[in-house]
């Protein structure tokens, strides 16, 4: 990529937080983006917002105050983005890989730059309890930013201005975006070795969600996903009829995971989509409905 293209990419990099608590926060986000070049601010559900207020706190940035985009719930403010990148500082029990702001800056910038007419999506949860599980399914990978033991916890103004620097700063590095140093190993490597040989110091998963992003095609939307979700979740209770709701919800989560982490793009999720609506039609016509208790 050239310098040029990756200064372009911060322009489709849309910045996401989901249901913040406090408009001082958001004014701190605010001037953080404004700082290192990032102009799309979306909240879902805020709990307050004065645009005054916070222009007050974030000088210089109105341009982006007028631009703040507000959606009802999350799944709105997904709708037309192509790759979604969620932070969370906890476990949680997910055995998916969890990457460091300095490994995620390239899979951001490769989707932001092969993918123009979708954003890519950084996300961050409200101050308290940060990101609901369900938030999580919807992402493509996961950040966590790795802190000293004492006091692990960063509020959401220092949060993002660690992930959005990282962002800034590979920019400026030219075709060495994708570098990332041997001390940057994954937090929480889940996910099965790769027979894809990854760069010195890369994780496999990385090198392998680059590789994808880069091939010339646009990304599947949050609605395109949904699509595939959905016909995905009707197959399954098509098979099991008689199971638990608790059964088809683990499966489900597992399988969005393995079909997020592919990437697809809006062709691929599209015939995806098919492929379930048609083995439905065809299970159908041998496995009875789904007997309620």
């Amino acid at each position: 990529m050239q310098e040029h293209s990756l200064a372009t990419a911060l322009d489709n990099i849309v910045v996401i937080l989901f249901e913040p608590q406090d408009v001082v926060n958001v004014g701190a986000v605010i001037r953080v983006m404004s700082n290192f070049g990032l102009k799309r601010l979306r909240l879902v559900e805020p709990a307050a917002w004065d645009a005054y207020r916070v222009e007050g706190i974030a000088h210089h940035t109105r341009p982006i105050i007028d631009a703040v985009e507000f959606y009802p719930n999350l799944a709105a403010a997904l709708a037309d983005c192509g790759f979604v990148l969620g932070t969370t500082a906890r476990k949680r029990g997910t055995r998916r890989e969890r990457l460091t702001p300095r490994q995620a800056a390239p899979l951001m910038l490769e989707a932001a730059t092969k993918s123009p007419g979708t954003p890519a999506a950084l996300l961050f949860g409200r101050e308290d309890t940060g990101l609901p599980n369900e938030a999580l399914d919807d992402c493509h990978a996961l950040l966590t930013i790795p802190t000293g033991a004492t006091n692990p916890s960063l509020n959401l103004a220092q949060a993002a201005l660690v992930v959005i620097y990282e962002l800034f700063l590979a920019t400026q590095a030219g075709d060495e975006v994708v570098s990332v140093e041997p001390s940057a190993a994954p937090i929480s490597a889940g996910q099965e070795p790769s027979g894809v040989p990854p760069r010195r110091g890369e994780p496999a998963s990385v090198v392998q969600a680059i590789e994808l992003l880069q091939q010339d095609a646009r990304l599947a939307t949050g609605t395109e996903r949904e699509q595939m979700f959905k016909a995905l979740a009707e197959l399954l209770w098509k098979l099991y009829p008689n199971t638990t709701e608790e059964r088809v919800t683990y499966s489900l989560t597992r399988l969005r995971a393995v079909l997020l982490r592919a990437a697809p793009r809006h062709d691929e999720s599209r015939a995806i989509a098919h492929l379930f609506h048609h083995l439905i039609q065809v299970v159908g016509r041998d496995k009875p409905a789904k007997v309620e208790e």
